[in-house]
């Protein structure tokens, strides 16, 4: 997957240090014996920044000329930069801070993401370091980090923590402090076998809500209970939680953790981005699948290929494509394929779009595609979609070309176009997009299934 350089440079020129004192702090908040009553709109309206023009303006025309730049590189800026928090769907269950909005007990927060709805706040996630989005570090600043923060907690809170350390997978140490109807848990991971420092992570719940909750997956009958039929015409699965990936480039993580949580999993992308091995980048097109497997072999679900794009495909669309071609006056793949190994990104960049997708809708394979999601999407199960993106235009993506993995969530079959609904991790405004049947499919690398075990 291709990696945001120009957001991860930029935000690596503008050290936190230099501002912790202007940020805005969410001690009052996240402290607050009756956080747990507060609902997420109560949240936000008590954390919006205060607006300064003079400043707005400027910021705006700065803004104009990066996205001009960027766009001349093939980049396209991601929305959601506000400071403060962001809905993280229309739904408004969640919400998220992009990393230096916020800080804590003096100290500059990552990402923050708060879940709940109108009547009450249900967990905090705060990320206090990531790989994704710091970089790497040396393993005595990431004790030091980390020991800072537990004698801050230690000190606020008056109480000293309790181990909750945790093995398996992703080894996990932990101290636990509960105060009032909170309970704070402080955790750190070091991978191990790369020798490198994973993330240190708040999280926040209340007592007496973790008391009420179950803890179970769902059964795979229960699903249908989410398919929903709208005014458009499309099937849908509804209720999908959202999340946002930000810049780190998780999209792989980030869409099995969206299933997951459908599913009644708690889950978490950094932990599964140390799973999958991602790196601070991301995951190009070539490791997609490979990251998904590491991740979902580790989880309480099956996982099932549907459909898996390989050479004697491609081979055949190359061939499809330059009958037609010629036929057209359109590009034509030129080269030996007995002599050359063709990449196939560099051939859906070169093709004629129009001639492709006419190949590719005549194929059994589209009618496969167009079955499969139909018999999932009814079943409540929405699929784990790999493809290539920059085919054809999507208006509003923060990557605009390379590997991906997003949602199918949704179908409409009535009209004369075939239509789909899909879902990509970067928050709200990504939550429902339509798209072309034969189109999705001309895109498609890999198509998934994850489903609970009972």
């Amino acid at each position: 997957m291709k990696p945001f350089l120009p957001l991860l440079l930029i935000s690596s020129l503008m050290p936190l240090s230099a501002d912790e004192a202007k940020l805005p702090s969410l001690d009052e908040i996240l402290l607050d014996a009756k956080i747990w009553e507060n609902g997420l709109e109560s949240v936000k309206a008590a954390t919006e920044p205060k607006k300064d023009e003079a400043a707005e303006k400027r910021s705006a025309a700065a803004m104009e000329e990066l996205m001009k730049q960027l766009k001349e590189e093939g980049y396209t800026l991601a929305s959601g930069s506000e400071k403060g928090f962001a809905w993280l769907s229309s739904q408004k269950e969640g919400l998220r801070a992009r990393p230096g909005n916020f800080k804590l007990l003096g100290k500059a927060l990552g990402e923050v993401v708060m879940r709940g709805n109108a009547d009450s706040v249900d967990t905090v996630d705060i990320s206090l370091y990531n790989r994704g989005d710091n970089g790497e570090i040396k393993a005595a600043d990431f004790e030091s980090r980390y020991e800072d923060w537990r004698k801050a907690l230690e000190e606020k809170l008056g109480t000293r923590g309790s181990s909750r350390d945790q093995r398996g997978a992703v080894p996990i140490r932990g101290m636990m402090w509960t105060k009032d109807d909170s309970a704070f848990l402080l955790e750190s991971s070091w991978n191990k076998s790369e020798s490198r420092a994973e993330f240190i992570r708040l999280r926040m719940a209340s007592v007496s809500g973790a008391r009420n909750k179950t803890g179970k997956v769902v059964r795979r009958a229960s699903l249908e209970d989410n398919v929903k039929k709208d005014a458009a015409g499309f099937t849908y699965v509804d209720g999908i939680p959202m999340v946002d990936q930000g810049e780190k480039g998780y999209c792989v993580v980030a869409t099995v953790e969206r299933v997951g949580r459908l599913y009644g999993l708690e889950m978490d992308q950094h932990e599964m981005a140390q799973l999958a091995n991602t790196t601070s980048g991301g995951t190009n097109g070539d490791e997609l699948e490979e990251a998904f497997k590491k991740v979902t072999g580790k989880i309480h679900v099956r996982t099932l290929r549907l459909i898996d794009y390989d050479d004697k495909q491609l081979n055949k669309d190359m061939k499809a494509y330059n009958r037609l071609a010629k036929k057209e006056g359109a590009w034509t793949m030129d080269m030996d394929t007995d002599e050359w190994i063709i990449n196939p990104v560099w051939f859906w960049s070169k093709a004629d779009k129009e001639v492709f997708r006419t190949i590719k809708a005549e194929q059994n394979g589209c009618e496969h595609f167009q079955r499969k999601i139909k018999e999932y999407v009814d079943q409540g199960t929405p699929l784990c979609w790999t493809l290539f993106l920059g085919m054809f235009p999507e208006k509003g993506l923060p990557q605009s070309f390379g590997g991906h993995m997003r949602l199918i969530t949704g179908y409409n079959y009535d009209g004369d176009v075939p239509k789909i609904y899909y879902s990509d991790s970067w928050g709200e405004g990504h939550h429902q997009k339509t798209m072309r049947l034969d189109e999705a499919y001309c895109m498609t690398m890999g198509l998934y299934a994850m489903v609970p075990n009972r």
